[in-house]
């Protein structure tokens, strides 16, 4: 797996990262970050999100959870995340609840539908 690494990145400001279904890369990249300056994270599934993502990969979505919920209480980050479709049938709110249920369950984390 490659991995990006934001180590050296001392001035970065915000990160926008580009997802797939198994959202370990991105917790893998969000662990080499440690600018002091980092004030947001964008997370964007080109993808119809669904009840298969939390099947399939529920244990690494709670791990993203717990990552992100790690940058709000160390950095005051409300992370960011894009979607962009959700599957027929499934509702958004209670899809994200299962999937980010820390973040979603204290009101910290920001959906966006994109075009």
């Amino acid at each position: 797996m490659c991995r990006l690494d934001l180590s050296k990145l001392k001035r970065l400001k915000e990160v926008f990262l580009r997802a797939g279904p198994n959202v370990l890369w991105v917790i893998g990249v969000l662990q080499t970050a440690e600018s002091t300056n980092l004030r947001q994270i964008t997370i964007r599934f080109p993808f119809e999100l669904g009840a298969w993502a939390e099947e399939r990969f529920h244990q690494d979505w709670q791990d993203l959870d717990r990552a992100l919920l790690q940058f709000w209480t160390s950095h005051s980050i409300r992370p960011r995340i894009e979607y962009w479709r959700v599957e027929e049938g499934c509702e958004l709110r209670e899809l994200a609840s299962r999937l980010l249920p820390e973040l979603t369950g204290r009101g910290i984390v920001d959906l966006f539908k994109y075009d």
